[in-house]
């Protein structure tokens, strides 16, 4: 049998290819809905002030350069979230965010994360993978 899904990927590293391109820009290329829908969108996410959204990306950090891609995932409807160490360069109160969106995720979910503190917090099943074996189950 053949399933077919969307799948949302999060990288570990976020490159810059368009640096000019506003923040807000960024996150509405392609997604539905008007201006004034798409904006109202991106800052219920807690993620930026509407300040923000005119910051060309070059001039984010690492930190603020992960949240569009974050909040595109969140936008798009997908079956599967594959998340590279989403946690980094987040401040607290925004990992705290994020834990709180993926609790309500209803789709599949895959994080890598040597993120402790995420771990912990984590209430669906788990695998942990070693050596290429896996080693736990829950």
């Amino acid at each position: 049998m053949t399933r077919r899904g969307r799948i949302g990927y999060l990288a570990q590293e976020i490159p810059v290819t368009r640096p000019a391109e506003r923040l807000f820009a960024a996150f509405s290329r392609g997604l539905p809905g008007t201006e004034e829908e798409q904006r109202a969108l991106l800052l219920s996410y807690g993620l930026f002030r509407e300040c923000d959204l005119h910051v060309p990306l070059g001039a984010l950090s690492a930190g603020p350069r992960r949240r569009p891609g974050l909040a595109r995932l969140l936008a798009r409807s997908a079956d599967l979230l594959l998340l590279d160490e989403p946690t980094s360069h987040l401040a607290p109160g925004l990992v705290e965010r994020l834990e709180e969106a993926l609790a309500q995720w209803s789709g599949a979910l895959v994080v890598v994360t040597h993120d402790r503190l995420l771990q912990d917090r984590f209430e669906g099943r788990r695998r942990e993978i070693r050596a290429g074996r896996v080693l736990t189950g829950g």
